[in-house]
């Protein structure tokens, strides 16, 4: 069944995707326009996204390659989680590097967790096709998903609302 045009966005305008109905958006704005957006849910989970203000949209180089490897013996893709407990997962905080991504122009950033807790998954689909951060950084492109600890409520001091980040922007 195809729909046309102009009912498909009339569709989208009344229907809120599923990314506004169960996730709560929060951003950490950082130095050199480092921002990520973090996508909570109500049962922990915590997608990490590269924020629409981030340098990587500004500049719109093409992604060259997404590298989870962020240290000598730490490659973040290396993670394996068994069980229901999550067993095995890397801890990460809010400083943490997840990936680093590299530009066609040659400019490096690192992409940071923005939340403490367990390092469930990564997205290794960002490795063959680095250009879904770019096309579709809160859904098919997310980089990393973390588990908050149980229990624990989750600190959103250091990050603003979707108002507050639209309003930063915008100035």
């Amino acid at each position: 069944m195809n729909v046309p045009l102009e009912e498909s966005v009339t569709l989208s305008a009344k229907y809120p995707s599923v990314i506004d109905r169960y996730f709560t958006r929060r951003y950490i704005q950082r130095e050199g326009k480092n921002d990520t957006c973090l996508l909570y849910h109500s049962n922990k989970i915590c997608l990490v996204t590269v924020a629409k203000s981030h340098a990587i949209f500004e500049k719109g180089s093409p992604i060259r390659k997404v590298n989870y490897k962020v240290g000598e013996k730490l490659d973040r893709s290396d993670n394996k989680v068994l069980g229901k407990k999550k067993h095995g997962g890397q801890y990460v905080d809010e400083h943490s590097i997840l990936c680093i991504v590299e530009c066609e122009d040659d400019s490096v950033y690192n992409i940071r967790a923005g939340v403490k807790g367990k390092l469930i998954e990564v997205n290794e689909n960002l490795i063959e096709n680095p250009q879904l951060l770019f096309n579709k950084a809160e859904t098919d492109g997310y980089v990393a998903v973390v588990l908050q600890k149980l229990g624990v409520e989750c600190n959103m001091s250091n990050s603003v609302s979707r108002e507050e980040y639209d309003k930063n922007i915008e100035q």
